[in-house]
């Protein structure tokens, strides 16, 4: 199965064993996390991904593809997410940039885990040809999973008001987009066990889109009848 690297935001909450903890210092509780991995036998996530069946006599079809990340539990992270799905649709700019901010957050974790000393932390894997992906010697405690799978593209057209057009001549009146589809969850995991999430066409988070390609809207022709117009 192919591990790729995780890539995580700026959360700041690890829960130890018990459960969440209160935001504290980072490397206290990264060094919490690895005793814990250190002193319990470690648990397991597998994860399966799936598109629901559409006829009765047909069974799911697998997912492959599906990049699956885990971390440790961060409420600052989860609240940072939960921003951009709430903001998706307030403008063109924040549907636009969505996939990157999700990125970036992941990015900006991923980091503060490392210079914590808890970049073993960071857990990745790939779905295979099955849709499955196995996650395994992870420390018990609190974990979230951030998951999402590229495919499709869709086109967007943004029709801008004669004003919005001269003031911004170089916003993208026509828009490709790549589909991003995402799954989160929150897992608890036991010393020993193996928790199981299934992530399907019907379960999905959030869906973004990340822009492949666009031509500037084009700036309107004068008024005509003379006079000079009022600059806004």
């Amino acid at each position: 199965m192919r591990t790729r690297a995780g890539l995580i935001a700026l959360g700041l909450l690890l829960s130890p064993v018990a459960g969440p903890a209160a935001d504290g210092d980072l490397t206290d509780l990264v060094r919490a996390y690895l005793k814990t991995g250190a002193e319990q036998a470690p648990g397991a996530v597998a994860a399966r991904a799936y598109v629901e069946a559409t006829r009765p006599t047909a069974g799911p079809a697998p997912q492959p593809d599906v990049s699956v990340v885990l971390v440790p539990y961060s409420a600052a992270l989860e609240a940072e997410l939960d921003a951009v799905k709430a903001g998706l649709r307030d403008s063109v700019d924040a549907y636009a940039r969505a996939v990157t901010r999700i990125e970036t957050a992941r990015v900006d974790y991923e980091r503060a885990l490392l210079a914590a000393g808890g970049g073993a932390l960071v857990r990745s894997e790939i779905t295979d040809a099955q849709g499955g992906a196995q996650v395994g010697d992870v420390p018990a405690g609190e974990w979230l999973i951030l998951a999402w799978r590229e495919g499709g593209h869709t086109a967007k057209r943004f029709k801008l008001r004669d004003q919005d057009a001269k003031r911004y001549p170089h916003v993208p009146s026509n828009v490709t987009y790549s589909v991003v589809t995402y799954w989160r969850m929150r897992v608890t995991v036991k010393p020993a066990e193996t928790v199981e999430i299934g992530m399907s066409d019907r379960n999905t988070w959030m869906t973004g889109a990340r822009q492949e390609a666009g031509s500037p809207a084009p700036l309107r022709p004068p008024a005509s009848g003379g006079g000079s117009q009022k600059r806004r």
